[in-house]
């Protein structure tokens, strides 16, 4: 069994700004267990634990909705918390322009791999990055006041170009991600 996930990269002038972000949210010393740079995606679908011998039909599903679909650009925007900033699970920062598309190219791989046996997801597509995943309410207030007075700027548009199936061991030291397969969107 392998832990795995689909997901959309995010480039690298984008992920130093993000690295810069996580680094002023960090300054609330707040209770967040942060990203690093190495995990900055947007995942599509968490898959869960999946049979080794499920990889290659979850990649055929992701290259048949890759060829028929069109690269698209995204912009991250403001950044936010779920379910609220009052009581944060999850620092996220959100996207924009793009997001339709982000929401659509994930209906597409929810529906080929409920073909496939795996469950839909329940709650709705709500395009987003993770910046951090809250521990304890420790110093939230601070947390809230930053993100508040922070004004991201993004880099240029993000391409969104590929597709990625990524295994993720964890660790004591974090998350492992592994590339299992990419599948390049046409470029229209």
């Amino acid at each position: 069994m392998i832990r795995a996930f689909i997901a959309v990269e995010i480039d690298q002038p984008n992920k130093e700004k993000l690295l810069k972000l996580v680094s002023d949210l960090k300054k609330s010393n707040a209770d967040v267990k942060w990203v690093t740079e190495n995990q900055m995606h947007l995942t599509l679908k968490f898959l869960g634990n999946i049979e080794e011998g499920h990889v290659e039909q979850i990649s055929g599903a992701l290259k048949s909705i890759a060829d028929n679909f069109n690269a698209f650009s995204i912009n991250l925007t403001r950044v936010g918390a779920f379910p609220d900033l009052k009581r944060p699970r999850v620092i996220w920062i959100g996207i924009d322009k793009g997001a339709g598309e982000l929401k659509t190219l994930g209906a597409k791989i929810e529906t080929e791999l409920e073909k496939l046996g795996f469950a839909k997801e329940k709650r709705e597509f709500k395009a987003h990055l993770t910046l951090g995943r809250v521990r304890s309410l420790k110093n939230i207030e601070n947390l809230e006041k930053i993100i508040n007075e922070v004004k991201f700027q993004a880099g240029n548009e993000i391409k969104i170009d590929k597709i990625i199936l990524f295994q993720s061991k964890l660790t004591p030291k974090g998350a492992i991600y592994t590339n299992l397969s990419e599948h390049p969107i046409n470029d229209l």
